[in-house]
């Protein structure tokens, strides 16, 4: 018998045979199909060879030629049909899509017919496909939204703010991810109505022409020194372009005619502030002002006059005696009317002199007190064992510095003793950061003073009534109140013979506790901050504009403290990024996956981080919906960052809280409140869902329900809402998705919200991704092993049901907030702080953990290291051992991919190596196994 090759698709060996030959071995199969042994044996039950026989058991099955013929031209046939179909990653990329789009699409219709094939997989007939391409993929006669901007020089922001369909009344949305399809029917309309008469130009067109600030022009037309102009498109104006010219003729020229207000103040000599004021006050009749960032220029032929003015304005001073410029050179204060200040209050030799020249009044010092006052600042000025930080040893050594300068009156020498006491041990065992820490410090010592100003008498003597008396004093702070009553407390715990008996405490008041925003307003806060084009141009431009859209979007997503935000987020790394300087985003915006990039290395360096009032280690999470707007944010606040050289990504929102910019297109939105809006997410993350009268769904399959719509954003969550104030439309929120993913978690939901049918046995869709993407030998074994993870989980939904509703509420809020870690990172437990399991060296697998998505980094990990312990390990228990911790694995991996998508569950495991190192393992055993035989 020989075998001659034959070339086709499936490179199938053809053989010639003799009369004799008509039946061949099950070895002799694979060799002809290029298939495996256990491959040929399948087919044989499948009845795909009918008239096979076993001769002996020696020999095995015989198979007749003429059934292998048959099942060749079969194969033939199933492959010739194949030609005229596509799968869904061939139909991907050829369209330019995900394969989770075709699914979709697949799902709700757009593609209208489909099949399966042997393997039960989708495939679309190419006609019908070509069809899907024209009516939903191609763009023939539209532009996107970008492409129109480009073509008539208009930002994305003007578009926006004019309303898309007002400016392209035709304009449509075929899905989110396409965004609006303008047709060039309405472009053309566009610039037909807006043709710049010949001769003119844009305000616009003159600025960038001469480098100007756009508000320069506009200046100049509203003063009519540019008196050709006429109104052009909405609230903007053109200008006769010869007019334009001839007045800025000389602006070409403008570096060598002109200096900006650094250069001219290092020439004179003086403060900038100094030629400031010449400006406001009309001194310097040639000067313009270019972009914010360069700010007035100053014609060259002015500086002798300014000179002049300096000169003249500065008399000759006595002896030994400073102007306030520079006493604020010698204190390094922030300017003159600070140093001017500190003059006027702090100096005894201080004195107000007028010059001859314009009248002008000017505080003159001497030099010797300034700097005597220099030296007692920093004589009593308490500095850290480390410069830059303050630790609790400092806080305790400031307290004690502070109150060694304080006079104590005799009667409450004892007092200041007792609450020194108290006020160190509070500040040692304090885990606020560095500088909420040095504030307290600074509350204990002032309370201090205020205690010795006011107290009548010794605490030991003071009784409930002179408590209650100095408690009710309405000119005390509300902080020394509240500091007061720490110091009772602490007394009547730990000092004998107190004349007083009652307990004091702080409260808040309930009205305040519990405001929250409503659905309407909180769902504006979520459209107003997704706008990444409605924002960009000003963050680029401001730094406290993008630090306000960076601070907005942390309260929608994590129930973060305002300091926890302002102190704990942490620095940015573009490294793999094409992202240098701001000048990237004003051309380029960031890709899903570059996105993800910069929110998963946030979300790895707050897991290091610890929060200030609880101690426990932060944790991040990033709704996929605003993975791209987050990440947009904070790369251009980074890079403000890196401009200014400032320590915190978020300092102006702790100098001067929110730019009042961020919310001038939403003024409704601008009384946004940090606290409040914490209460809002926490409560509508459950509360309010679970309690109001409406129908609240967040059952397990919420996944692949929510798919099926047009953004494809698994994360949100519909909820129908009905509250007293009126029925709310069915709004789309992301508030409740936390990362948080699994049986467990899901199960918790559907008990409180009343679903009663869990559905355990019916969770064959995630067997069968697991079937589907990770086949192993030993599959009738995972029969067994699911078998006893729903037996499992079905005990522990008996558990769960059984709990008071309440009881679950509060399990659900504490890990919300993080508050139930499990002994792993990036998960939580059922059962903290009791470990049901101590003896495990690992979480996976036991029933108590609820994971997050960012658990998967740690999965992935794993999974490489068993299958490489598999592949290594020469006995049989070890590898069992990882055979199972593998399963358990792959069933939580898979329960991510269902609820998550295989898309989003690939950006935090590469299965692409993991498929690969698994198929190497299976080859190498298959080879070990043909070895094995062969020797046999």
């Amino acid at each position: 018998m020989k075998y001659i090759r034959k070339k086709n698709k499936r490179e199938v060996l053809s053989l010639e045979l003799n009369d004799q030959n008509l039946y061949i071995s099950v070895t002799e199969v694979s060799k002809l199909f290029s298939i495996n042994r256990s491959t040929v044996l399948k087919l044989i039950k499948k009845d795909e060879f009918p008239n096979c026989f076993i001769n002996s058991k020696q020999e095995g099955y015989r198979i007749p030629v003429t059934d292998i013929e048959a099942y060749k031209e079969k194969v033939t046939k199933i492959e010739d049909a194949k030609k005229d179909f596509l799968s869904i990653s061939e139909m991907a990329e050829i369209s330019g899509c995900t394969n989770e789009k075709i699914r979709s699409d697949l799902r709700n219709g757009k593609i209208k017919k489909f099949s399966r094939d042997e393997n039960n997989n989708y495939i679309v007939h190419k006609d019908i496909f070509d069809e899907y391409i024209k009516e939903h993929i191609e763009k023939n006669g539209f532009l996107t939204l970008n492409e129109a901007c480009e073509r008539l020089s208009l930002s994305k922001l003007t578009i926006h703010t004019y309303g898309p369909r007002k400016v392209f009344p035709n304009a449509i949305i075929r899905n989110q991810t396409e965004g609006y399809l303008i047709p060039i029917s309405d472009i053309e309309d566009y610039e037909n109505k807006n043709v710049i008469p010949e001769g003119y130009v844009t305000v616009k067109q003159i600025a960038e022409k001469y480098k100007l600030h756009p508000e320069t022009i506009r200046g100049l037309i509203r003063n009519n020194v540019l008196k050709n102009h006429k109104k052009y498109v909405k609230d903007t104006y053109i200008v006769l372009a010869s007019e334009a010219e001839d007045y800025f003729k000389d602006m070409l020229e403008i570096k060598e005619k002109y200096a900006n207000i650094d250069e001219v103040s290092q020439i004179i000599g003086c403060n900038k502030d100094t030629i400031r004021s010449y400006i406001k006050k009309g001194l310097i009749n040639d000067c313009i002002l270019r972009s914010n960032s360069e700010g007035y220029l100053i014609n060259r032929l002015e500086i002798d006059k300014i000179k002049e003015i300096y000169s003249q304005e500065r008399l000759p001073l006595p002896t030994g005696y400073i102007f306030p410029e520079d006493v604020m050179q010698l204190l390094e204060t922030r300017s003159v009317q600070r140093a001017r200040e500190i003059i006027k209050k702090h100096m005894k030799s201080a004195k107000k002199v007028t010059n001859g020249f314009n009248n002008i009044e000017y505080w003159i010092v001497l030099e010797s007190e300034v700097i005597q006052y220099k030296q007692k600042l920093e004589n009593d000025r308490f500095i850290p064992q480390s410069p830059g930080e303050f630790t609790t040893i400092d806080a305790v050594n400031k307290y004690k510095f502070e109150v060694d300068k304080i006079s104590i009156p005799l009667k409450l020498a004892q007092t200041v003793k007792i609450y020194t006491e108290y006020a160190c041990q509070k500040l040692a065992e304090s885990e606020a950061r560095a500088e909420t820490l040095s504030k307290k410090t600074a509350y204990y010592i002032k309370t201090l003073k205020a205690l010795i100003k006011h107290l009548p008498k010794s605490i030991k003597e003071m009784t409930d009534e002179d408590i209650e008396s100095f408690l009710n004093n309405e000119s005390q702070p509300k902080y020394v109140k509240q500091y007061f009553i720490g110091f009772v407390q602490y007394c009547s715990e730990n000092i004998e013979d107190c004349n007083f008996f009652n307990r004091y405490a702080t409260f808040n008041d309930p009205n305040t506790d519990t405001d929250i925003y409503s659905l309407e307003i909180f769902n504006k806060y979520y459209n107003h901050v997704i706008d990444i084009e409605l924002h960009i141009e000003k963050a680029i431009k401001y730094k406290t504009y993008a630090q306000a859209w960076v601070y907005v979007i942390m309260h929608l997503m994590n129930a973060w403290r305002s300091g926890d935000i302002i102190y704990g987020l942490p620095t940015i790394d573009f490294v793999d990024l094409p992202i240098k300087d701001l000048t990237f985003f004003e051309n380029n915006r960031l890709r899903k996956e570059e996105a993800r990039l910069i929110v998963n290395q946030v979300h790895i360096k707050v897991g290091q981080m610890k929060i200030s009032k609880t101690g426990a280690l932060g944790q991040f999470l990033c709704l996929d919906s605003l993975v791209e707007p987050f990440a947009t944010a904070i790369s251009i606040t980074e890079l403000h960052r890196r401009k200014y050289n400032d320590k915190l990504m978020l300092t102006s929102i702790r100098a001067n809280g929110i730019n009042k910019m961020f919310f001038e297109k939403k003024l409704e939105l601008s009384g946004f409140h940090s606290v409040k809006m914490n209460r809002t997410l926490i409560t509508y993350f459950f509360h309010h869902v679970s309690e109001s009268e409406g129908d609240a769904h967040l059952s397990y399959e919420a996944a692949q329900i929510l798919r099926s719509h047009l953004n494809e954003d698994t994360t949100k969550v519909y909820i129908k809402f009905s509250s007293p104030q009126g029925t709310l439309d069915s709004m789309a929120f992301n508030i409740c998705e936390r990362g948080h993913f699994g049986w467990v978690y899901n199960t918790m939901i559907n008990l409180v919200l009343h679903q009663n049918e869990q559905k355990l046995e019916d969770r064959t869709s995630l067997i069968k991704s697991l079937s589907e993407k990770y086949k192993v030998n030993e599959l009738e074994t995972y029969s067994s092993f699911l078998l006893a993870e729903r037996i499992k989980k079905e005990s522990l939904a008996l558990r769960l049901s059984k709990l008071p509703k309440e009881d679950l509420k509060r399990l659900i809020v504490k890990i919300f907030r993080g508050e139930m870690p499990a002994r792993m990172a990036f998960a939580q437990c059922l059962t903290y702080p009791e470990c049901k399991s101590p003896e495990r060296t690992t979480c996976i697998g036991c029933e108590n953990l609820i994971p997050t998505e960012y658990l998967l980094f740690s999965i992935s990990e794993q999974i490489e290291t068993s299958l490489y312990k598999i592949y290594n390990s020469e006995f049989e228990w070890d590898k069992e051992r990882e055979k199972h911790f593998l399963k358990q694995m792959f069933l939580l991996m898979n329960e991510a991919i269902v609820e998550k998508g295989k898309e989003y569950v690939e950006t935090f495991i590469d299965r692409k190596r993991i498929k690969k190192l698994y198929g190497a393992i299976l080859k190498d055993r298959e080879v070990k196994q043909i070895d094995n035989s062969e020797k046999g």
